[in-house]
């Protein structure tokens, strides 16, 4: 090679790494701006009410919805916000888009849960046995037939898409009279105990003590009383008698949580959440005019 002159192979090899160079540089240009999108849209979502999750997280302070953090005596710190009291105005119509909402069709939030938007039925379906063959292990039993394929097809498709497959706690818990509503939450949501994902559940005697947000879930005047989760009726819960395996827990027409046998019949009120990508569209949560909802 001549002094002042590179060889052609030495031309391509600056080349091919100038070239390296530059899409290296592009790709995390596009890295960095998708990350940077997705950044703000997360911010656009959080600061918006986008979606009904972030309606009521962003208006939980003026809609009366309790958020269960650190500074909560009774906190299961779970960060979940959810309704509490008497009669909150947490209305909200699934199942039909017609301009008046039928009882059939009114429900109401619990709260936003796990992420998520968690809705009861506001009025009773039954009465009907948790099991028909003596079982309290939810997956087995009559009940988890019924409310995932009797009750969950009631329902359109178009309103089945808007319903999230969820995990619900099935392990059980024994009822003591030191519990604190704390207490009764962890033993419900221990996760070395049985979980099920599945569409639909009932709610857990965790959900109707916060309800009315007291310390001690034997002080039954308290818990039954100020508690919009009581309607007067005896209704089976979710959570099962963990010392008993015929035994499953219901609220009775008192609002006091019982345990029974599995094959008694009671009323259900059907639990679900709602997909995270739920808009609202109108209403104001009261039971003349429920939230409506979309997407």
């Amino acid at each position: 090679m001549k002094k002042g002159f590179m060889s052609t192979t030495m031309v391509y090899s600056f080349f091919l790494l100038f070239l390296m160079m530059l899409l290296f540089i592009v790709e995390n240009l596009v890295n960095n701006r998708t990350l940077l999108n997705n950044i703000k849209s997360e911010i656009k979502e959080d600061v918006s009410d986008s979606t009904l999750k972030r309606y009521l997280i962003n208006h939980s302070a003026e809609l009366g919805l309790v958020q269960l953090n650190d500074n909560l005596v009774n906190s299961n710190f779970d960060y979940s916000y959810r309704y509490t009291g008497d009669n909150p105005s947490n209305y909200i119509c699934f199942g039909t888009d017609d301009e008046v909402c039928s009882i059939d069709n009114l429900y109401r939030i619990i709260g936003v849960i796990d992420g998520k938007v968690k809705i009861i039925k506001d009025s009773s379906i039954g009465p009907i046995a948790f099991d028909e063959t003596a079982t309290n292990h939810f997956i087995n039993t009559s009940m988890y037939t019924y409310l995932n394929e009797t009750f969950y097809n009631t329902f359109s498709e178009v309103w089945q898409n808007k319903i999230s497959t969820n995990t619900y706690y099935v392990n059980g818990i024994v009822l003591d009279t030191n519990n604190t509503i704390k207490d009764i939450y962890d033993l419900e949501m221990n996760n070395l105990g049985s979980t099920v994902e599945c569409k639909i559940g009932l709610m857990y005697v965790s959900d109707y003590n916060y309800g009315s947000m007291v310390s001690n879930w034997n002080d039954y005047s308290l818990i039954s009383n100020n508690n919009w989760l009581n309607i007067g009726i005896d209704n089976w819960l979710l959570t099962r008698n963990s010392g008993d395996n015929n035994s499953n827990y219901y609220i009775n027409s008192s609002g006091i949580i019982s345990s029974a046998t599995v094959e008694q019949t009671y009323f259900i009120r059907p639990v679900f959440y709602l997909d995270s990508t739920i808009s609202i569209t109108g209403g104001n949560g009261l039971e003349t005019n429920p939230y409506r909802i979309g997407g």
